[in-house]
């Protein structure tokens, strides 16, 4: 029985097989090991007593992974550490979108909330059904081909923010994975270029006119009648931002708007609407208040705001804490049908903001910081709007000016006339305009 209780080990040109006993003398299991190649430390396996045959082939296996390492043809790495890699590439593409979608940040860092979320969590759905059982190693270029070619009825939009999607998460599993492992995968399958974004049709619906911005005023109900003002007259507002304001947030004494947060439901996308930071870095911004509209705020703050408190909210829902986007979007859109413009989102009201801006002659600078914007094309792209009546009037101002000196070469009796009556249509232009603004205003 002593003699059944000794280790007995069996040796082969490489490393060891020993067997293993319990304190009966009954065989437990065998112990393949052998030299590491790299530390001279040894490495190990246990396998079952009926499992002898498979010792010797995960030992003549690593005895050739070691002699391609000592020939400099593969880099040898221990058993261990290639399960691991193994078992992570053996992960589902579901399984990696949610650690993707869990660990996904802004530029700035900041995790993602509201309806950047929702968003993205959209965009994933159009694809994931598809893809989600098969493992992330596995999925070809043939398989994105299959997806692209097939029906996708969520619209070219929706269609073309989801391959952005894809090929983001394919190109993440490329790289080094947060925790400093490997790479999952070594080519990114999305070989395929994104499809073109849609022409926007928002981007051409005109901006509203005075008249429709006090008809929408008119409609909207008495307590946040305030806030189209505020998103067409006062730094471009976006829903989140006006649902954010607080009474501390707007100095009437020196005529501005603080823009400090905006609202969502949290990390989560659950739960009441709360304060939240704003969407960007940019966003935080300091605005200009009209003098046209000081005593439309003021009144606004005395009727429904608590004074007394700072932190009181601007806009005040009637059921819930804070008052959220959805909330407003469906008053607004009831008014924009009661207004005649079924057409215009609250997007068009900011749009409406720059576009008017930039035609009483400001700079593409001070725009971008009414809207809280550090990208010039967007600036340009999304919220400039063509208005056909300016247009027509440039050109023919322009026209004007060139001609001029061939009219005076030629000897034209009504150059003077025509030059000063120009500039006095002008001013008067100027100041109808401000007239009209002022009227509707206060009507």
């Amino acid at each position: 029985m002593a003699a059944l209780n000794q280790t007995q080990s069996r040796r082969s040109k490489f490393g060891t097989i020993i067997a293993r006993y319990d304190k009966q003398g009954d065989l437990i299991g065998w112990q393949a090991r052998y030299t590491s190649p790299i530390d001279s430390r040894k490495v190990q396996r246990q396998f079952k007593p009926e499992l002898r045959a498979e010792a010797q082939r995960w030992l003549d296996q690593e005895h050739w992974l070691v002699t391609m390492h000592r020939k400099g043809i593969e880099t040898w790495v221990h058993p261990t550490e290639r399960e691991q890699i193994e078992k992570r590439r053996r992960i589902k593409f579901g399984d990696y979108v949610e650690i993707w979608f869990q660990n996904y940040r802004l530029s700035n860092g900041q995790p993602i909330a509201g309806s950047t979320r929702r968003n993205i969590r959209a965009d994933i759905g159009h694809f994931l059904p598809v893809f989600q059982d098969k493992l992330l190693k596995d999925i070809t270029p043939a398989d994105i081909k299959k997806w692209l070619d097939s029906p996708h009825p969520e619209g070219p939009w929706a269609f073309h923010r989801s391959c952005q999607r894809l090929k983001s998460i394919f190109r993440s599993a490329t790289m080094e994975q947060l925790d400093g492992t490997a790479p999952l995968r070594e080519d990114n399958p999305f070989i395929f270029p994104v499809p073109p974004a849609p022409e926007s049709s928002r981007e051409g619906i005109p901006p509203v006119t005075p008249q429709e911005l006090q008809a929408l005023y008119d409609a909207m109900p008495d307590y946040t009648q305030l806030s189209v003002l505020l998103a067409a007259l006062v730094g471009g507002l976006r829903w989140g931002e006006v649902c954010a304001l607080r009474v501390k947030d707007i100095d009437l004494v020196n005529r501005k708007l603080n823009v400090r947060h905006s609202v969502n439901r949290g990390p989560d996308d659950l739960g009441s609407m709360r304060l939240s930071p704003a969407k960007t870095k940019s966003s935080v911004r300091t605005v200009p208040i009209p003098d046209s509209l000081v005593w439309v705020i003021e009144r606004h703050l005395k009727t429904f705001c608590n004074l007394d408190n700072p932190d009181s909210q601007v806009f005040v829902p009637k059921r819930t804490r804070v008052l959220g986007p959805n909330t407003l979007r469906k008053q607004f859109d009831k008014a924009k049908e009661v207004a005649g413009r079924p057409d215009i989102t609250p997007h068009t009201l900011r749009a409406s903001h720059a576009t008017m801006l930039m035609l009483k002659g400001a700079t593409l600078r001070e725009v971008m910081e009414q809207l809280g914007h550090t990208s010039e094309r967007v600036a340009i792209k999304h919220y400039q709007r063509l208005v056909a009546e300016h247009r027509d009037e440039m050109v023919n101002l322009l026209a004007a000016d060139y001609m001029r000196p061939a009219q005076n070469a030629e000897g034209n009796p009504y150059e003077d006339l025509i030059k000063s009556t120009e500039i006095e249509m002008r001013r008067l232009q100027t100041f109808l305009v401000k007239v009209r603004h002022e009227m509707s205003i206060s009507a």
